[in-house]
Formats: C-alpha cells, structure tokens, sequence
C-alpha cells in the first residue's frame, strides 16, 4: 500500500517538475524588466533593418552583409556489391593450396636432407669418426641444412622474411645448429 503511495508521489512529483507551471521551471512567465535595457533598446540605430526580431533572440542586422550559399554536390563512390561479382584474389593471400604446396615442399626437402645427411653421411663420418661424434656431425648438418631450406621454402618463396617472428624463430634455430655442430666437431 505504501508502495502504490510512494509510486504516485513519485510520477506526481516528475509531472510539476517537468510542466511550464511547475516550480523547477526553466523559463519563467512574468520577466521583469530592468529601466537600463530599455534605454539600451531606444539607443539603436534607424538606419539599420532588423529583421526576425523576439524576445529571446538578438536582433540580426542583414543589411550591411549578404551571405551566398554555397552548392556542395556529393559524388555517389560506393561501390554496388553484386552477388554475381568475385572478389579479385591478391597475389599475397595464403590459400589452403598454397599452404599444401609449402608444407609438401619443407617435408620433401627434410627427407631429401636426412637421406643426404643423416643416413649417407653418418656411412662417411663413421669411417673416421667415432659413433657417437658422426651421428652428432651427421645430425647437426642436417639441421643447418633443413633451416635453410625452410628459410627458403617460407621466407623466400611464401614471403614470410619480412615477418619478425619468422626471422626471430629460424635466426634462433641456426644459432642452435651451429652451436650442435662445434660441440660435435669437439667432442670424441
């Protein structure tokens, strides 16, 4: 039940608020008028034409300028989108057969490369060399060579060599590869 009242104050309260009449209201009826602007009224000039003259508003002399209008004509450049129209595909876009044909030639080269390097190889370092210090050499060859290949497979051919990550990642991997190899020409 005091809800209901409180609810009815409340809308009551908003409807005096926000009427001409109410007590908060923003422009008041009866405006008194100060003896000094009436004679700042009677000091205007005759010679001027005032037009759109009110109360609340300054009055504009128009005489003395004339403003041109300016023609803005807008120029349509949206392009109507067409359902029958493709969207031409840039060079640059990575395609799913794209994408194939460069992960098939990175696991091409590392199977050529570890046949080359790790099976044949390891035949020749083994002659010399100790078990262990040939797989290490055979080993780190093949991966200095496997990263250059991918440098080129991705950096050159996919246009990744301007990617940082990608820079970051294969510096990062033949530093480790290098590092592999002194540690397998030292050892015994």
């Amino acid at each position: 039940m005091i809800k209901n009242y409180i609810k009815i104050l409340a809308v009551l309260l908003f409807a005096v608020m926000f009427s001409d009449q109410g007590i908060c209201s923003i422009a008041p009826k009866n405006k008194i008028q100060n003896p000094q602007t009436n004679s700042a009224d009677s000091s205007v000039k005759k010679d001027s034409v005032i037009t759109n003259v009110s109360p609340s508003t300054l009055p504009i002399d128009t005489a003395s300028t004339k403003q041109q209008q300016e023609i803005i004509t807008t120029i349509d450049t949206v392009r109507k989108i067409d359902s029958v129209l493709t969207i031409p595909e840039s060079e640059k876009a990575m395609t799913n057969t794209k994408l194939f044909t460069y992960i098939l030639l990175t696991l091409l080269g590392s199977g050529l490369f570890f046949f080359i390097f790790v099976i044949n190889l390891f035949k020749t370092f083994h002659k010399k060399k100790s078990t262990r210090q040939s797989l290490l050499l055979s080993w780190s060859l093949f991966f200095i060579v496997t990263i250059i290949w991918i440098f080129i497979v991705w950096g050159l051919i996919a246009g990744f060599w301007t990617a940082a990550s990608f820079m970051v990642v294969v510096i990062f991997l033949f530093i480790i590869s290098l590092i592999m190899t002194i540690i397998a020409v030292k050892s015994k």
